[in-house]
């Protein structure tokens, strides 16, 4: 009751907003109806082992998903985090074992630049909703790669080939790790990092991201 009560009091006096259209919302809602509705939700999208939450939408209208992760990483709404990873938690599926959740790093001149890691925050809201352990300094960016927007498949994979290493060997042996990122768009990314884990004696390698290029 006590809660029910405290939420409504927080409606009044700081309501949230709907990620993609700045519709007043309750607090623990990410999209208004109408934006909801043009989300393209999707779950498992590759076997088990890569989930996203919904469609990336970039090349069409309404195109709620892109509006609301261009707010977060580029327009400092950092307060939809809970919101974006409550979403990605609930298609997280359910693992025998905890999985350890570990988010993409950014380069440190990337990180001074941007203010902020974004996957570091989801992770960080995923591992606390699911109570799953976190380790969000497994990994480091070793290269400030370019950005892969333009790139196609073939230089993706090269752009990011020995970009990430363990801050410290030996850091993922027999661990089960939930890798965390915003929008998975080649799985260049989360291919490299994958390689990176196993070689380090990961004993599986999951990817969550909010959404996924289709």
């Amino acid at each position: 009751m006590l809660r029910r009560l405290s939420r409504r009091a927080l409606d009044i006096l700081a309501p949230e907003r709907c990620a993609a259209c700045e519709t007043m919302v309750a607090a623990d809602v990410l999209f208004c109806h109408a934006c909801r509705a043009a989300v393209n939700v999707l779950g498992a999208v590759d076997g088990a082992g890569a989930r996203a939450f919904a469609e990336y939408d970039a090349h069409r209208r309404p195109r709620p998903v892109t509006e609301a992760l261009h707010a977060f990483k580029y327009r400092g709404a950092w307060r939809l985090a809970p919101r974006l990873a409550a979403a990605m938690a609930d298609c997280a599926g359910a693992p025998v074992e905890p999985p350890c959740v570990v988010p993409v790093p950014l380069h440190p001149a990337r990180l001074r630049s941007r203010g902020f890691n974004q996957s570091a925050l989801l992770a960080t809201h995923v591992a606390r909703l699911r109570r799953w352990p976190a380790a969000l300094l497994l990994l480091v960016r070793t290269r400030d790669t370019p950005t892969q927007t333009a790139l196609d498949l073939a230089a993706r994979r090269a752009n990011v080939a020995g970009a990430f290493a363990l801050r410290r060997a030996g850091s993922a042996r027999g661990r089960r790790i939930l890798l965390v990122d915003d929008v998975w768009t080649s799985g260049a990314t989360a291919a490299a990092i994958g390689r990176v884990l196993r070689d380090d004696g990961a004993i599986a390698v999951d990817v969550l991201t909010f959404a996924r290029v289709l």
